[in-house]
């Protein structure tokens, strides 16, 4: 008890001192305490982010490859929709995503005009007035055949939670998304032009494979404040199919109610959940053993990935680094003012070994106080480092953000087969932009070791000082 009592009052006799060492510990403590809650925060919607964009496998036709390889349109490979489905029994599988979308023609060019099509609720597509789009209603396919020009894309997907975009730049601002079969949503600027509304039927012929018919029944119009073009590629043209307010949106069961055999004149990506990551090259031989061609992608969409966690991995690894530097610097400083310190105390070290205290005894005193310090910091830092943490990593996470936005778009588009594959697969993606930190026990934990260290470090270079030195000769060199 006497050491104890005796530890408290040597802190406040020796204020200027203590204050100097408890100023760089807590300095340590508060930094530690920031970038670790940070840190973990951040690990945590990466590992999120990872379950979902690395767990989802995508599987489509992968023309830039094919184009690499001098390969052209005939090589390009249809297999049967069957073939998609059957990949989907995989046990390494834990849920599947259909998408797919088709260039489509509405019958109509002008709107005072009309062009025959067979169709009954034609309607006219958004249009540049200054387009060099010729509007003629159908061209060769490069074949020897002919196609349809294309007006609009039919886009569908059998989760609609999960289409781009929706919730950010585009909203639903009359009627309801799509649920059951033949129903669409489309866009304000497409209903304005046609004079639609919710509850208006609209005809679409497949321009690729002409002999899909669909009727669908507006339910949905969505604001779109989208660019209108992926990229200025598709600007210089104009072509009213990649005009994104010609998009019209419906479920991938209305999509294959026209009896579609293969991806022939569609565009179709995949999306199949893993149950863990790790088995993404497992479930790709799987995959190849039941036929699917070489000229087909199994993989994760990297791009999409590094575009979504990229400023969180930015942000981790940064406050990573900060706080090692922190934690090295600080224990350096820490050490030296320490052995300062304890220098300045040889004479009443000596005082208590000459009155018969023991080493041990003397060296329990000298612990005991930095542990009384590093105690105090700790609470200290604790409040402080949480309060800090939330802003500064919100600070941070924003100048990550504008970085990657601050990267142009890839500005590439590729037509095979009558299907395009435009930019480097993370359009329609945002960065993730938003974190929640919290003081967790685990980091509570991590700052209480840390602290302990401190104190051991502090407490250490003191009782190596003094105990190697006998009573007498301290006391000898007193001045």
């Amino acid at each position: 008890m006497y050491l104890l009592t005796n530890a408290l009052k040597n802190l406040l006799r020796n204020k200027g001192r203590n204050i100097l060492i408890a100023a760089v510990t807590l300095a340590i403590i508060v930094s530690t305490v920031v970038t670790l809650t940070i840190s973990n925060a951040a690990s945590k919607v990466i590992d999120d982010i990872r379950l979902d964009l690395g767990s989802r496998v995508e599987v489509k036709q992968d023309f830039m490859d094919m184009r690499a390889n001098d390969m052209g349109r005939d090589d390009v490979s249809y297999i049967p929709i069957e073939k998609f489905y059957s990949f989907e029994k995989s046990e390494y599988l834990r849920r599947t995503i259909y998408n797919a979308d088709m260039y489509a023609w509405s019958g109509k060019w002008e709107l005072d005009g009309e062009t025959p099509s067979g169709l009954e609720n034609i309607f006219c597509a958004v249009r540049e007035p200054d387009s060099s789009n010729p509007g003629t209603t159908s061209r060769g396919d490069g074949r020897g055949g002919t196609v349809l020009d294309e007006t609009c894309k039919l886009i569908s997907t059998s989760d609609p939670d999960l289409l781009p975009d929706f919730g950010t730049l585009r909203n639903i601002i009359d009627g309801r998304m799509f649920e059951g079969l033949n129903e669409c949503i489309i866009s304000d600027d497409l209903a304005r032009l046609n004079g639609l509304s919710v509850g208006d039927v609209i005809d679409l012929r497949g321009s690729v494979v002409t002999d899909k018919y669909y009727s669908l029944t507006i339910v949905g119009i969505y604001s779109d404040q989208t660019d209108e073009y992926f990229n200025m590629m598709l600007m210089f043209n104009r072509p009213m199919s990649e005009n994104r307010r010609n998009e019209i949106f419906t479920s991938f069961d209305t999509l294959m109610t026209a009896g579609w055999e293969s991806n022939h004149g569609l565009n179709m990506k995949f999306y199949y959940f893993l149950k863990d990551p790790d088995n993404a090259r497992l479930f790709e031989n799987e995959v190849r053993t039941k036929g699917l061609p070489v000229t087909y992608n199994v993989a994760i969409n990297q791009a999409a990935y590094d575009k979504v966690a990229g400023p969180m991995s930015s942000m981790k690894n940064a406050v990573t680094t900060f706080m090692i530097v922190i934690l090295i610097l600080g224990a350096i400083v820490l050490a030296l003012i320490s052995f300062m310190a304890v220098r300045e105390r040889k004479y009443e070290v000596g005082v208590l070994r000459a009155m018969g205290m023991e080493r041990g005894k003397v060296a329990f005193g000298i612990l005991t106080e930095s542990v009384m310090i590093a105690a105090i910091c700790l609470l200290v830092g604790l409040g402080v480092g949480n309060v800090m943490a939330q802003p500064i990593a919100n600070n941070i996470l924003a100048g990550k953000v504008a970085e990657v936005e601050a990267v142009p778009e890839a500005n590439k588009a590729l037509f095979v087969g009558g299907q395009a594959q435009i930019g480097d697969g993370s359009e329609g993606y945002v960065p993730k932009s938003e974190i929640q930190v919290s003081l967790g026990a685990d980091v509570i934990m991590q700052i209480i070791f840390i602290t302990l260290a401190l104190a051991a470090l502090s407490g250490v270079i003191g009782v190596v000082v003094i105990t190697q030195y006998e009573p007498l000769k301290i006391l000898r060199e007193r001045n």
